[in-house]
């Protein structure tokens, strides 16, 4: 008799457990989520801010952030932060109190586009609108336009930006025609015809030792256009 009454006794205590951790996880479930809480990754947040995001979220959200937990749909609030123009990349996750956070990954420029509109290129070669809260210190890219211009041009500002050399002396790509691109120094009036951007290393090789050669003779200042399309050849314009 005390081993059956033993027995009722433990499943009527697993029976209340259970009850007690259905009600805790549904109290948890239904716990009212009132707000986001973002943390931006990696770069200074410079393009955009907290509350340009938080405004975003406020008109596109319409009560979403005034739900039960269980109710809140964080797949549809990352692609609403993937839609902001600032943004590269989100990921919405709650926490075990009932918190909504989010990692927020900005874009980052790598040149601006000058044509008849203004705007950024970023690390992927993506059209990115210009900020109000931060303008980017840049090459800038200019000319002849086009979806394959812009294609190399991205192409050339990757390889730019991984030299200490060229990075410090390119301000710019002048576009005179699809597949012919013309480098912009930091030296006024001083440009490099790199052509097509095929060779790189080949053509900006020989580019650096001219200039080596030519600040040393203190002739830099003579000339206006250094011509590296041929191979194993560099061919100067003075002014």
């Amino acid at each position: 008799m005390k081993r059956v009454l033993k027995v009722i006794q433990m499943v009527l205590t697993c029976i209340v457990l259970m009850g007690l951790y259905a009600f805790t996880n549904y109290r948890n479930e239904r716990r009212m989520v009132t707000e986001i809480d973002l943390k931006f990754i990696g770069n200074d947040n410079l393009y955009t801010t907290y509350e340009a995001v938080n405004k975003m979220l406020i008109v596109k959200q319409k009560g979403a952030f005034k739900a039960p937990k269980d109710k809140v749909a964080l797949s549809t609030i990352e692609q609403w932060l993937i839609e902001d123009p600032m943004l590269q990349n989100a990921t919405v996750y709650m926490t075990v109190d009932g918190a909504l956070r989010a990692l927020l990954t900005q874009r980052t420029p790598e040149a601006r586009v000058v044509t008849d509109s203004v705007y950024y290129l970023d690390t992927r070669g993506k059209a990115m609108p210009l900020s109000e809260f931060h303008s980017a210190r840049v090459p800038m890219i200019s000319g002849n336009l086009s979806e394959l211009s812009l294609l190399d041009c991205h192409k050339i500002i990757e390889f730019v930006s991984q030299d200490v050399f060229l990075k410090k002396n390119i301000v710019g790509i002048r576009v005179r025609k699809d597949q012919d691109y013309v480098l912009q120094c930091r030296l006024d009036q001083f440009e490099v015809h790199l052509g097509a951007a095929t060779a790189l290393q080949e053509k900006t090789s020989n580019f650096k030792a001219f200039y080596n050669k030519a600040l040393n003779d203190n002739s830099l200042q003579s000339y206006s256009l250094i011509d590296v399309r041929f191979k194993n050849q560099v061919v100067a314009t003075k002014k």
